[in-house]
């Protein structure tokens, strides 16, 4: 069953263990390399167990096909890290009165110093074994986490460009129509040429005739040609408003939206497509991936960073709504 993220309560509740455990675990005053990196793993899963959650949040509360395996993993991942965590939490109680008294407080010196040294020395193999089950269960969400975001880019841009192909075959289909539409209209108005011409040779014969039923004749051929040329205005006219109607509309061309450039600090150009990346909390996350293993990670992590327009030198703040703070075709420097 996907995580429908009801289970982000359990996503919630295995952090604050991970947080209890943490506090206790610096209670304990181990050997400090080996409770350092216990600690660090912990810390770490917490990080991602909060990703996957942004991650389902953001793209329908994790209900798209494309985010379906991290759904089921990550169900089944945070069930065993709550059991892990609950687990070495059971295990530590046992010896939290040989660290700050608060169980047991008519316990003396001796049997004190005696869980600290059962803690320390039979505790050791139990708590190297749970640092590597967190870190590889850590590892698998991590992997989920890149698998599912790739699968996203790919998706999202297979719609884009097929929704560009098929705005582009209308337009075709569009000018082939009004081509068409134009060379009846040149035919049309060489017909009309054609016709004034045949009008000037009449106006000729009239400077030259003299005879009367001559010029009965004459005044029966001009309305005959005046109604020819009545009857081409109209065609024309016609002509015109199918080529009206066949131009594409404003809602058409402007069907999708031109992305903002961002130019990263370390040089990278890409595109942000307003019509999927639709809040600050995408943006962060998309920019966390992009800059995982690179310079600045941290940075972007903790966002100290700024986000600057290049024409008018404008700081734009995650302070601002998402929808008013970016243009199509915008210029950004971070």
């Amino acid at each position: 069953m996907p995580i429908t993220f009801g289970a982000v309560g359990d996503i919630i509740s295995v952090c604050l263990l991970v947080k209890d455990l943490v506090e206790a675990l610096d209670k304990a005053r181990g050997s400090q390399a080996e409770y350092q990196s216990l600690t660090r793993e912990l810390w770490i899963l917490d990080r991602v167990l909060l990703e996957v959650d942004l991650l389902a949040r953001t793209h329908e509360g994790g209900k798209t096909p494309e985010l379906n395996a991290l759904c089921q993993t990550a169900r089944k991942a945070v069930d065993r890290c709550k059991d892990l965590v609950n687990n070495f939490m059971v295990r530590l109680k046992k010896y939290q009165s040989s660290f700050d008294g608060s169980f047991g407080s008519t316990a003396n010196a001796f049997k004190t110093t005696a869980l600290k040294v059962r803690w320390r020395m039979g505790e050791k193999d139990e708590i190297e074994k749970f640092r590597v089950d967190i870190a590889a269960t850590t590892a698998s969400l991590q992997m989920l986490l890149v698998t599912a975001s790739v699968n996203l880019t790919t998706i999202y841009g297979d719609k884009v460009n097929s929704r560009i192909s098929d705005i582009h075959s209308k337009s075709e289909a569009h000018r082939t129509k009004a081509d068409a539409n134009f060379a009846s209209l040149l035919d049309r108005l060489e017909e009309t040429n054609r016709l004034i011409t045949s009008g000037n040779s009449i106006s000729s014969k009239i400077a030259d005739a003299v005879r009367l039923d001559w010029l009965r004749q004459l005044g029966s051929e001009l309305k005959g040609f005046m109604r020819r040329i009545m009857a081409m205005n109209i065609a024309t006219y016609h002509a015109v408003l199918s080529i009206q109607s066949a131009l594409p509309s404003y809602r058409e061309r402007g069907l999708i939206e031109e992305p903002f450039i961002l130019e990263d600090p370390i040089g990278r150009v890409a595109p942000v497509h307003l019509q999927f990346v639709t809040s600050w909390d995408a943006f962060n996350a998309v920019l966390e991936i992009r800059f995982r293993n690179l310079q600045g990670h941290t940075k972007v992590q903790k966002q100290q960073y700024v986000l600057q327009e290049k024409a008018t030198k404008r700081d734009i703040k995650q302070e601002k709504n998402w929808e008013g703070a970016f243009l199509p075709g915008q210029r950004i420097e971070m």
